[in-house]
């Protein structure tokens, strides 16, 4: 066997070495192409050939920040019941586009208004229909951790 042929077979080997453990991280769920690239640093693998596994999943479709950004978001607005600013602060190391993201977020409150979440909260945490913002300061700095605006809480709890 020539050296030719034994860098060919140890190249081929690497190259599905890296696609098995980048398709078996993506097998729990959704993942950002920034996400994958940062594991499969971490397990090792040279750059140029992580660039090339990421470019052939991103090509057959496996990997599509916009489609993970879309599903991440929902999840952090419907279920986590999580503002803009904690939303934006989440997406941080995925390194998604600001646009897509910004277009994402601005479809997702439009359909999820602040306002309905703040309220939602509100009333999960046994809150009374009445809460003044200046008084009930423990659930105005809940929920600024949660990821609301001022101008987001006054309203919502003034209405």
């Amino acid at each position: 066997m020539s050296s030719k042929d034994y860098q060919k077979i140890k190249t081929d080997e690497n190259h599905y070495s890296i696609k098995a453990k980048a398709l078996n991280f993506l097998s729990f769920r959704p993942r950002s192409i920034k996400e994958v690239e940062i594991s499969l640093l971490k397990k090792g693998f040279d750059k140029e050939s992580i660039s090339i596994v990421l470019d052939e999943l991103i090509q057959k479709k496996y990997l599509n920040d916009e489609d993970f950004a879309r599903t991440f978001a929902m999840h952090l607005i419907k279920n986590k019941l999580l503002g803009k600013i904690a939303v934006y602060n989440r997406f941080f190391i995925h390194q998604i586009e600001q646009d897509i993201l910004n277009n994402i977020l601005d479809e997702l409150y439009d359909k999820y208004e602040p306002k309905v979440l703040i309220k939602k909260i509100v009333e999960k945490k046994g809150s009374h229909d009445n809460i003044n913002p200046i008084k009930d300061r423990k659930m105005v700095d809940y929920l600024k951790r949660k990821g609301y605006s001022w101008s987001e809480i006054s309203s919502a709890l003034n209405s």
